[in-house]
């Protein structure tokens, strides 16, 4: 005898079978987005710029100036996507992550994460660079920090330099003193280092016109020993 299908045997049904309509559901879900993921297009690694910045800072700014840097120095370009990484419980996972899956082409670290991954050798060596040693000392930077042994060669390079006192980069993050590197094995070398270029020239230009809103030193104010006395 087959059960009749009223609102009391609904209820009941529903009652007990309420869970597998949700796990249904979920299923269903997942392997749509599973689906999706796997034939989605993509853009290739060498069409597309990944810069990564490790710690917290303001996401409306940052995305302002890639959308700046990418009309006016790359047209050709499909992507650039830059993104915070969070030091919270899980940023250490998910950058060590990133890193180990080789995504991303430029990084922005804070100094003990970037001498940690410095170490390991997985930056290129900036000194090969031209003209980047070059650029920073004439601009005062201070390049100690950067300069870090391979773990695995021995070799001493420059893997990453200060960008704590850009002012162009500042307005985006709020950590304390950070270093920019470019990932070594790099599927975009060259628009990769154009792109470390951009970021370093304007973060110089930002120094010296900071300096030049400095006020000059107050008459004034000096020293009324060590100012000279006109003769009697």
């Amino acid at each position: 005898m087959k059960t009749p299908i009223n609102a009391t045997t609904l209820r009941q049904h529903w009652h007990y079978s309420w869970w597998k309509y949700v796990l249904i559901i979920a299923v269903s879900l997942l392997m749509w987005n599973l689906i999706y993921s796997m034939t989605a297009p993509r853009t290739p690694d060498d069409e597309k710029l990944d810069i990564y910045i490790y710690g917290f800072g303001n996401e409306e700014t940052l995305q302002a100036y890639m959308r700046r840097i990418h009309e006016e120095h790359f047209p050709d370009l499909k992507e650039i996507n830059a993104m915070f990484i969070t030091e919270d419980e899980y940023g250490p996972m998910v950058l060590s992550t990133r890193i180990a899956a080789g995504e991303g082409n430029l990084y922005i670290f804070p100094r003990d994460t970037f001498q940690s991954y410095a170490n390991q050798g997985v930056f290129i060596p900036l000194e090969d660079m031209e003209g980047v040693v070059e650029m920073c000392e004439s601009a005062g930077l201070k390049l100690e920090r950067g300069w870090r042994k391979n773990q695995e060669t021995g070799e001493r390079h420059l893997y990453g330099v200060p960008v704590s006192s850009f002012k162009s980069l500042r307005s985006i993050y709020a950590s304390g003193e950070m270093y920019m590197c470019l990932r070594i094995m790099n599927p975009n070398e060259e628009d990769a280092e154009k792109m470390f270029r951009i970021l370093l020239e304007d973060g110089i230009r930002s120094l010296h016109e900071t300096a030049a809103e400095e006020p000059a030193p107050d008459a004034s104010s000096a020293d009324p020993e060590n100012t000279e006395k006109p003769a009697a």
